[in-house]
């Protein structure tokens, strides 16, 4: 059986990357690209952005993902999925990247990665 450990990143969609220059952070695609592009970097074996359609984050407003453009505070989610260690070794070199964000660790057992499923 495969060990594997998921990540899942909460965050603003207006967000912005705290360790980038200023001009950087003005011209910059979203934080979820960052995330992805970091972690594409490091070859992490799985990476999903999330759009979410309607939520909250700390007991507060209800966001609907109803209109055109979304409500910087309107919440996203990117999952990242791979070994423990890569896992760790992804956040520890992410850590300024990730201070304004909530990030939940799940550890997974891979039962079957295949499918149809032959039982």
């Amino acid at each position: 059986m495969k060990q594997l450990t998921t990540i899942r990143i909460y965050f603003e969609y207006g967000q912005k990357a705290n360790d980038t220059s200023f001009w950087k952070k003005m011209t910059s695609s979203d934080f979820s690209t960052e995330i992805i592009k970091r972690a594409k970097a490091l070859n992490l074996e799985q990476v999903l952005s999330f759009n979410v359609t309607k939520g909250y984050f700390n007991k507060g407003k209800v966001h609907w993902g109803i209109s055109e453009t979304l409500n910087f505070r309107h919440p996203h989610v990117v999952e990242i999925i791979d070994t423990e260690e890569q896992i760790f070794n992804f956040l520890k070199q992410e850590q300024k990247l990730l201070e304004k964000s909530t990030v939940f660790i799940v550890k997974n057992e891979v039962l079957m990665h295949q499918y149809p499923f032959i039982f």
